[in-house]
């Protein structure tokens, strides 16, 4: 509850508007306010990705992890080793290869899992029916843990740029919400906003920090961990670790999963810096730091979603009028 009344102190500064706007806006608050919900029976996405997580972080820290052959790293800071940069180039390689993969592909559906540090705060992981249209971008969430049964819809030159949305169990009553997507309400519970969702974002966002990492060597290890799989797919495995926080500001470590036939990351958890002194324990360093954490799973390409996939008066849906 401490959240939503700094939530509704933020509105009271912010609005001035007459009582229908403030009517509105508490709507929204409502509708931000996170309260967990158990999660139904059969949705095992986030165990499996929890189990995953442990898997994937116990190897990344273990001092006699195998590696896939040929690969080399670099653990000098300071230093830059040619294999390193081969490496890091190849990674890049397959992101741009992603890229031009998901330039090909118009839409998607996905069960999206994330977890994000905001404001200070590291809230719980959140399970997401998504679907995705990328021209016009257009998403679609529903709720699957968490505040189960909450909506969001986007769709790129409609509704003013707002995104469209309602909340969960009681607050489904309620009527449905437009925000623009940048906004402090919007932003409440989420590091991007919805028009950086998707699979296209995540590679190209990864694409650019990388490429800004090999201009300003600013990483002290990359390294090509032993495959894995994950959803029951064969991924490329990665970890880049950074110099220090004037090097990398946001990023101290990152672990991601890159799906070897599709060449787009599936997985990625990403750490930040800690202000004080760092535990022993690296595993504890990591806990200590997670900043983002975000899994596609179940991903099928080309369904052939159509526009009322993406239209709030969908009777599948549980939008009401405002």
């Amino acid at each position: 509850m401490k959240r939503f009344f700094r939530l509704f102190q933020r509105m009271n500064r912010q609005q001035t508007a007459n009582s229908l706007s403030i009517s509105v806006a508490l709507f929204a608050v409502l509708f931000l306010h996170f309260e967990s919900s158990p999660t139904p029976a059969g949705a095992d996405i986030a165990r499996r990705v929890v189990n995953k997580t442990s898997f994937i972080l116990a190897g990344s820290n273990s001092a006699n992890r195998s590696q896939s052959a040929g690969v080399a790293s670099s653990t000098t800071p300071g230093t830059t080793d040619s294999n390193t940069i081969t490496d890091l180039n190849g990674k890049i390689q397959l992101l741009e290869r992603g890229l031009d993969y998901l330039a090909k592909t118009p839409d998607y559906t996905a069960a999206f899992v994330k977890q994000e540090l905001v404001n200070g705060e590291l809230l719980d992981e959140q399970e997401v029916e998504l679907k995705i249209r990328h021209a016009p971008f257009s998403v679609y969430m529903k709720w699957v843990s968490g505040e189960v049964g909450r909506e969001v819809l986007y769709v790129d030159g409609k509704n003013d740029g707002r995104l469209t949305a309602h909340g969960g169990g009681w607050r489904a009553r309620l009527p449905s919400v437009s925000l623009e997507p940048t906004g402090s309400l919007a932003m409440a519970e989420s590091r991007h906003p919805i028009t950086k969702v998707g699979l296209h974002c995540l590679t190209q966002m990864m694409l650019e920090i990388h490429r800004q990492d090999l201009q300003q060597q600013s990483y002290s290890k990359f390294e090509q961990l032993a495959d894995q799989s994950f959803d029951g797919r064969n991924c490329h495995a990665f970890l880049i670790e950074y110099k220090d926080r004037q090097a990398s500001p946001q990023y101290r470590k990152s672990i991601s999963l890159i799906d070897k036939e599709w060449c787009i990351p599936v997985y990625t958890k990403n750490f930040g810096w800690l202000n004080g002194d760092a535990p022993a324990d690296p595993d504890q360093h990591d806990e200590a730091t997670l900043i983002e954490f975000y899994s596609y799973a179940n991903v099928k390409f080309r369904p052939k979603l159509i526009a009322l996939d993406f239209d709030h008066t969908n009777d599948d849906y549980g939008f009401k009028r405002q």
